[in-house]
Formats: structure tokens, C-alpha cells, sequence
């Protein structure tokens, strides 16, 4: 979610700027398809019903696991971009915390419930599955990686309430650095 409040407000503070939509066409982005893949990999994932806790030799931390190394592929090949760099570096942060937690990412009890999705769990215990994320309640003494899960929240009921980690802050702002040198009016023009 956090990502999709990122790209709103880079495009509407590129317009404030005097950037264009039109000029985002000519973003030299390499292996745009392969990135779209990997995100539609993870969200067949989220969406899945599975009964399982996951694990590194479960079948789906394998193709969380090729989704992540597609994306990594696609942001070694335009690290040229500006803010691609800082978008694999939140990518890294994400993959390294929910491998570390057995194929999910953790959120705390009290951070699911900041955000008003509570119910997305069938409980709060330790160990179940958010509905729709890859998200999975563990307490925080029980996630390994504790400060890159799911910690800040923005609660509810603000619009877009959700919970985010590090790396999910680092790669919204290195899209909004991309959206921004795309629009032609770069931070750091």
C-alpha cells in the first residue's frame, strides 16, 4: 500500500512541478516485462489459499524466492536510474527478513491491529496468515529481523491504512525518485 501512495504522490508532485506524464513513455526501463511477472508471481502467492507455514523447502518460499531474484535482475539492469539503486536496496531489506521468518513477513499483533486489519487474520496468535498480504503474526520476540518486518503503520482510519517495513520505505522512495527524473523534473536536476 505504501507503494501505491508513493507513485500517487510522485506523479502529483511531478505535475505540481511542471513535469509530464507524457515524458515517462521515454524511461529507458530494461526488462520492464520481467518485473511484471515477478509482481504478478507475488501476488498469485498472496492470494493463494494456502494451508501451509511456509519454509525454505516449501514450494512457495521457491517462487517468492524466484520472484525476488527477477526483480533483482530487473534493478541490476537499470541501475543506471536514478533511485533504482535505492529501490534494490529496499528489495534486499524485504527478502532477507521474510526468508529470515520462513517465507512471510512478519507483523506484530499490535501493528495489525494499529492498522485496522485485525480481521484479515483468523487470529492473532502467533504463526496465522493475513489474508491477502504476506504477512504472517508473529510477536516480536518470536520475528527473527525484528526492526526490518512490518513495524510502522499508518493507522487507521486513514485512507490506505496498512503497515510497512524499511525496505518498503526504500523502495518508495526510490520509485519516487524514478517518477520524478521520468517526469523530467528530478530531484537532483
Amino acid at each position: 500500500m505504501i507503494l501505491l501512495v508513493a507513485v500517487g504522490f510522485a506523479l502529483v508532485i511531478g505535475l505540481i512541478r511542471g513535469g509530464s506524464l507524457r515524458r515517462m513513455a521515454d524511461l529507458p526501463l530494461r526488462w520492464g516485462w520481467v518485473a511484471v511477472l515477478a509482481l504478478a508471481l507475488q501476488l498469485f502467492l498472496v492470494y493463494r489459499p494456502t494451508g501451509s507455514q511456509g519454509g525454505p523447502l516449501n514450494p512457495r518460499s521457491w517462487l517468492l524466492t524466484l520472484s525476488y531474484l527477477l526483480l533483482f535482475f530487473v534493478v541490476w539492469g537499470n541501475r543506471s536510474l536514478s533511485g533504482m539503486v535505492v529501490v534494490g536496496m529496499g528489495l534486499v531489506l524485504n527478502f532477507v527478513v521474510i526468508m529470515a521468518n520462513g517465507g512471510f513477513m512478519p507483523i506484530t499483533p499490535e501493528a495489525l491491529k494499529r492498522a485496522g486489519h485485525a480481521n484479515l487474520a483468523p487470529t492473532l496468535e502467533s504463526g496465522a496468515l493475513v489474508k491477502g498480504t504476506k504477512d504472517i503474526v508473529l510477536t516480536r520476540e518470536e520475528t527473527r529481523l525484528w526492526i526490518l518486518s512490518d513495524i510502522f503503520v499508518l493507522p487507521s482510519p486513514l485512507p490506505l491504512a496498512s503497515a510497512f517495513g524499511l525496505g518498503d520505505l526504500f523502495i518508495a522512495l526510490g520509485v519516487f525518485v524514478l517518477l520524478q527524473d521520468a517526469m523530467g523534473v528530478g530531484l537532483f536536476k
